[in-house]
């Protein structure tokens, strides 16, 4: 960690784990972007919960002087750093005025007490580095969207109940001042660059594929077609869901929802239950069965008649999941590919 470079997170590592590189993302003429690779301030303008430990978040930019050429952009798939004082972890976290966090908080106090109690009693990590920034940690966060004009960003947070960064955020509400700066990421889309796109994703991992999506199908010279596949353990944890059913209105966006996890516990087998068609909106392409090898293969194949060469994948989830999908992809001899 250096104190004198602005892109240093603060998180203390003696070998960066950003691995910081200079942006290779352009902005439109005349523009500057908010995010500098230094903190900025950004208040809580939304708090809203999405399944029983994920949280959507809405920050926006708080300008110390108005600038007519600045812009908030976070380019697709890449990442923001939120940082925390590390003090926060030692005491219990706020409340705040957010009911929503309130809930989760009473449901998850023991296991964060125990947590808590757990990081107090072991010996503080001796740091290279003693300076201020020592006494903050940091998290990477993917944008799902963000407005230029108004200077906010969403997120998707996931709260672990033995998180620090959780314990941080659980004690956030409406009105709260953060502090976050980016941008990071080395992924770069051209549009049409390739015929066919294809994404594979798990859980809250959807973020910086959502947001590569979103900017392909926006951009009305773009003519990529996309396919999405996204995992889930089951429907309450299905995350987006009215989004990606509402992108299904574009013509060249196609979707898949599979999850790990059967949505009842009726006796019928699991190719004639239909039990979570009563739970669907009309043609949801949502399925009570886990993707597997054969399924990814036959999927990927469909998209293979322009040429492996006009076919991108992309991938975003754990190791596990990720490696899974290489296997595939290495059997069909397709080297095209991405993992956030």
């Amino acid at each position: 960690m250096n104190d004198e470079d602005p892109t240093c997170c603060g998180s203390g590592c003696t070998q960066c784990v950003l691995d910081v590189k200079p942006s290779q993302h352009t902005l439109p003429a005349n523009v500057t972007n908010v995010f500098d690779r230094t903190y900025k301030p950004f208040v809580c303008e939304t708090i809203t919960q999405a399944t029983a430990n994920v949280f959507r978040f809405r920050f926006r930019y708080v300008p110390n002087i108005t600038n007519d050429r600045e812009r908030l952009i976070v380019p697709p798939g890449c990442h923001l750093m939120l940082r925390a004082l590390k003090a926060t972890h030692h005491n219990p976290p706020a409340t705040g005025n957010n009911l929503l966090l309130q809930a989760w908080l009473k449901e998850s106090s023991l296991e964060i007490a125990q947590q808590c109690s757990t990081i107090a009693a072991k010996k503080p990590t001796p740091k290279y580095d003693k300076s201020e920034d020592d006494l903050y940690f940091s998290r990477p966060y993917t944008p799902i969207t963000f407005d230029q004009e108004k200077g906010t960003f969403d997120v998707l947070l996931k709260l672990e109940p033995a998180g620090l960064m959780s314990h941080y955020l659980a004690s956030l509400s409406v009105g709260s001042r953060t502090e976050w700066k980016g941008v990071y990421g080395d992924f770069l889309w051209k549009r049409n660059q390739y015929r066919n796109v294809v994404a594979f994703v798990q859980g809250v991992a959807i973020a910086p594929i959502y947001s590569t999506l979103r900017a392909i199908l926006d951009d009305d010279e773009d003519e990529t077609r996309v396919m999405l596949c996204a995992c889930f353990r089951d429907l309450a944890n299905v995350l987006l869901h009215d989004e990606l059913h509402t992108l299904a209105g574009f013509w060249n966006f196609k979707y898949g929802i599979y999850l790990s996890r059967r949505t009842c516990a009726c006796s019928a087998a699991a190719q004639s239950c239909n039990c979570l068609a009563m739970h669907l909106k009309y043609n949801e392409p949502i399925y009570d069965r886990r993707l597997g090898a054969e399924e990814i293969e036959q999927l990927l194949q469909r998209q293979l008649s322009d040429g492996k060469q006009t076919l991108l994948v992309l991938l975003c989830g754990t190791e596990p999941f990720t490696a899974f999908i290489k296997s595939s992809l290495k059997r069909m001899e397709i080297e095209n590919y991405y993992t956030f």
